[in-house]
């Protein structure tokens, strides 16, 4: 009963935020004309076709990564599948370790076995969906798919498929919080058959420093570890909020900002580093320096800070 009380208002206040505003900012992951940013399998497993990333193959072996890693985002896209089309779309996947993600199904209503945890929304095998969405063929649907850390989210058409907790799924309890995004080639038992892709937007999430920092005071040490990782990806403007967590009282979350901290100077004390980049982190660390009161965590500062140049 606790269960079905936790998802009903996680659900709630998820449909509650789906209602307000969307501030964030997304960016393209293809661009309509060619396959950049995208590693495929096997040539001609996908082509870009006058907008759409198309996908004719048939068996397995021809799907398409992102060239880079995500953690926490929402990918936004479009899709439309022929009359037996088969495909997914694969979040946080290593490629070298293809167990090591999992799949949002996109399937067409054609098996006679296929159910609620194996249809389109679903986490295929792992998480169905609670709200089954229209599956007619032929047509083009919206879907987001919101990875907020442990939270996963997908939507069609503005509603509301599939939310899971990964923490409390078994099967998905050893999950990276990081990986490759990648759309399956279609493989549907009948020559023919394609899945189609288009306005293909994502927004990460670990971009937003306030986010990160909330990541940092997670309760999981995952999360704190990905979100250590993400505070160095961002550099400079993460240096003050990171010495106000290290002059804190929680010694878990300090000993995380003190090692982001040491990786920021570290990064940017790089020989190849980008001057720019050496400029703006050792501005920040002088910063921090004049505004910190804790005098255990000046003296940090002032060390690491070495590595890049004198801040006094």
């Amino acid at each position: 009963m606790k269960t079905i009380i936790y998802f009903i208002s996680l659900l709630s206040l998820i449909s509650l935020s789906n209602s307000q505003p969307d501030s964030h900012e997304f960016v393209s992951l293809f661009n309509g004309r060619d396959l950049n940013n995208w590693k495929p399998d096997k040539p001609g497993g996908f082509e870009a076709i006058d907008g759409e990333l198309v996908t004719r193959s048939f068996g397995a072996g021809n799907d398409i990564y992102s060239e880079r890693a995500w953690s926490n985002f929402i990918l936004r896209f479009e899709f439309l599948l022929s009359e037996v089309g088969n495909s997914g779309v694969f979040i946080r996947r290593n490629h070298a370790d293809p167990g090591s993600g999992f799949e949002v199904q996109l399937l067409a209503p054609w098996t006679p076995w296929r159910d609620d945890l194996h249809c389109t929304g679903s986490l295929y095998g792992h998480v169905q969906v609670t709200n089954r969405p229209d599956e007619t063929t032929g047509v083009w649907y919206k879907m987001e798919i919101k990875c907020d850390r442990n939270i996963v989210t997908v939507s069609v058409n503005d509603k509301i498929t599939t939310i899971a907790d990964i923490d409390t799924v078994k099967t998905l309890s050893d999950k990276p919080l990081s990986g490759l995004i990648g759309f399956q080639g279609n493989h549907a038992e009948k020559e023919g058959q394609f899945a189609k892709f288009r306005n293909i937007r994502i927004c990460d999430l670990d971009s937003e420093p306030g986010y990160v920092l909330r990541g940092i005071n997670a309760k999981n040490e995952l999360q704190r570890f990905q979100s250590l990782d993400a505070s160095v990806k961002l550099g400079a403007q993460m240096v003050q909020p990171l010495a106000e967590l290290m002059s804190g009282d929680d010694p878990v979350v300090k000993s995380v900002a003190r090692q982001a901290l040491f990786d920021i100077a570290a990064k940017a004390s790089d020989p190849e580093a980008p001057a720019r980049q050496k400029k703006e982190v050792r501005s920040a660390f002088k910063k921090s320096i004049k505004s910190t009161s804790s005098a255990i965590t000046v003296n940090y500062l002032r060390w690491i800070a070495g590595m890049i140049g004198n801040t006094r």
